[in-house]
């Protein structure tokens, strides 16, 4: 069953397809076979995207959520600082001199 989304969409790439060679006269005219292979495959590739958006949905569903933040009490002792040791909030920057 194809979603409302997806059959808008296909409806649109088949306007588009099928409008294409009315919009040029310069083209020959496609022969209704030629339309339907092109159609048949126009629908595969909107099955091959709507399978890969669901492999993508389900990877997503399957992540392990992030757990929430934590507090954590650091014990900065005498190392350097700026500003007021009774501060609510210490920003601590770890960093590597390499």
């Amino acid at each position: 069953m194809m979603s409302h989304k997806s059959s808008g969409s296909l409806a649109l790439v088949l306007t588009g397809l099928l409008s294409a060679p009315l919009a040029s006269a310069q083209q020959p005219a496609r022969q209704p076979d030629e339309l339907k292979k092109d159609i048949e495959t126009l629908k595969e590739s909107v099955k091959a995207i709507q399978k890969d958006v669901q492999e993508i949905k389900a990877l997503l569903q399957s992540r392990q959520p992030t757990p929430p933040p934590q507090n954590v009490v650091l014990e900065l002792g005498k190392n350097p600082f700026k500003g007021e040791r009774t501060a609510r909030l210490t920003l601590v920057e770890f960093s590597d001199y390499q």
